[in-house]
């Protein structure tokens, strides 16, 4: 058995040598479908051991959680693979082949070592399709890259350190070395202070690439936060106060696609906290919402970029408008993720949610996950004005590729049956939570917030819809750190100018220094 990245890393070999667009097409479908295929089919408890050097290594391990991440990551490589077929050029699609093959084996990898190795793959192949996407994302490429790879040097020296500690790489929660491995997964997390790369890179790139980032880079970081940092109870409240960092943000934004990068950092808390509860039901729950939330996020970014497509114009919001009147498929689906983020009963985002408040006892954090639902609710409702009920001039200057509606399409039927049936994620990874979804309490409990949220938007609705002509207040304290390195760097070299009187006045200087250091 080998894990199903082999197969996106070998279509983007095949990619390579395709001679036109209609081996492009029978190549990408044969790679995508079959890696479902095979993901849906595996075993529990298979697992590959390889000497390497004189470490045993494990690049391939499957569990229950495992098949699921692994099912829900090729269910969405195939669906964002249909929507960008036509739009994607043949080098871009190699580099997204690589970036989704490298997620797939860090969610199958059982060492430390093919752990990391994946994890820079991902860095390496998604900075380089920003780069090359475009002469405007060249800047972000790089930030995003110098994000990321600050990310891995991070987990590399927290494995060094687990290594001494324990002369093991084996993929199990963390002994030493935790802040690093914590950095490390803050980063791919967006978690607040670390998130200034999201918003960044998702609100620059074509829609299409926004699409597959979405999909994989913050849950490649959740999958191994799971397995790497569970149990860690302070972690949650970290969640919660990055959960509401990112509503107070999202309300400001004026790009779609920027607000709906602030909206993955909310949804991102509620999977640390899961997480974090370290239970079978918290872990769970976060996996579950995880699946979740790539489902109604990859729709709402794709939705997105349908009304980019057709209308061909940015993603401002006063150009959702469009959707309400000219594009009936794509605003169903609108609607149907919209009430899946909101976590109403019926639709599939409430059984995460639910799972995860079952999970957590803490009152602070009973109230905080309430307040969390209130303002993702809040927010989406923006959208949904927008889309709906905010009259929009924007012309549809050409139709939505029939491949775009599919890839969109097919996720939507998926999100339908996990709202109706919530168990089938149950059954997948075997376990029974015990939880009646459609009793009173649970109900109740899923559907106050959003009538809440309701309630305050009619009542602030001018303050909520408001477009802020002001740009956004966007502190990033990295940027500040590499301006003052560059000017500090251009000030010392104007200094050494090579004028040898100086440097021996310098070290002179510096001796008598260290002498009246060394008498006192």
């Amino acid at each position: 058995m080998i894990t199903p990245g082999f197969l996106y890393l070998t279509g983007a070999l095949l990619l390579f040598l395709a001679i036109n667009n209609k081996i492009k097409y029978i190549i990408s479908f044969l790679i995508t479908s079959g890696a479902l295929i095979v993901t849906f089919y595996l075993l529990p408890d298979n697992r590959v051991e390889l000497n390497f050097l004189a470490y045993t290594l494990v690049p391939f391990e499957v569990n229950r959680i495992r098949i699921l991440t692994g099912l829900i990551f090729a269910v969405g490589g195939l669906a964002t693979v249909i929507y960008s077929i036509k739009i994607c050029s043949r080098t871009n699609l190699m580099l997204i082949f690589v970036f989704i093959g490298s997620a797939l084996t860090v969610v199958f990898s059982g060492d430390l070592f093919t752990l990391y190795v994946f994890w820079e793959l991902m860095t390496i192949s998604s900075s380089i399709l920003i780069i090359t996407s475009s002469n405007l994302t060249k800047r972000v490429g790089y930030y995003y890259f110098l994000m990321h790879v600050t990310g891995g040097l991070s987990l590399l020296w927290g494995i060094f350190l687990q290594y001494s500690a324990t002369g093991s790489l084996s993929l199990n929660a963390i002994e030493a070395g935790i802040p690093f491995f914590m950095i490390a997964i803050g980063i791919k997390l967006a978690f607040v202070g670390f998130h200034t790369w999201l918003p960044l890179a998702y609100g620059k790139v074509p829609f299409y690439v926004t699409v597959i980032l979405s999909i994989y880079t913050t849950k490649v970081g959740v999958y191994v936060m799971s397995r790497l940092l569970s149990g860690m109870t302070i972690l949650a409240y970290c969640g919660l106060i990055s959960a509401l960092f990112g509503v107070v943000m999202a309300l400001r934004q004026k790009q779609v696609r920027k607000f709906l990068s602030y909206s993955i950092i909310i949804q991102v808390g509620y999977m640390i906290i899961g997480i974090s509860v370290g239970t079978t039901t918290g872990i769970s729950g976060a996996i579950f919402h995880l699946v979740n939330h790539i489902l109604y996020k990859t729709v709402l970014f794709m939705a997105v970029g349908i009304v980019m497509y057709t209308t061909e114009e940015d993603d401002h919001f006063k150009n959702l408008g469009i959707m309400g009147r000219k594009l009936p498929l794509t605003s169903i689906a609108t609607l149907v993720a919209f009430m899946g983020i909101a976590g109403v009963p019926f639709f599939n985002g409430y059984m995460s949610k639910t799972v995860i408040k079952e999970a957590v006892e803490d009152p602070l954090l009973i109230w905080g996950l309430n307040l969390m639902s209130f303002g993702t609710s809040l927010i989406f409702l923006k959208f949904i004005y927008y889309a709906f009920f905010k009259n929009s001039h924007i012309k549809l200057n050409k139709k939505p590729a029939i491949s775009m509606q599919l890839g969109l399409g097919f996720l939507t039927v998926i999100m339908i049956a996990v709202g109706i049936y919530p168990h089938l994620l149950e059954k997948i990874i075997n376990v029974e939570l015990a939880i009646n979804y459609f009793d009173k309490k649970h109900m109740l409990s899923g559907i106050q917030p959003f009538l809440w949220s309701i309630l305050t938007f009619f009542l602030f609705k001018k303050y909520i819809v408001k477009d802020y002509k002001k740009k956004v207040l966007n502190y990033d304290l990295y940027r500040m750190m590499g301006n003052l390195f560059v000017t500090t760097g251009s000030k010392l070299r104007k200094l050494h100018d090579g004028n040898l009187n100086r440097y021996l006045v310098w070290a002179t200087t510096t001796l008598i220094i260290l002498l009246l250091l060394l008498m006192f």
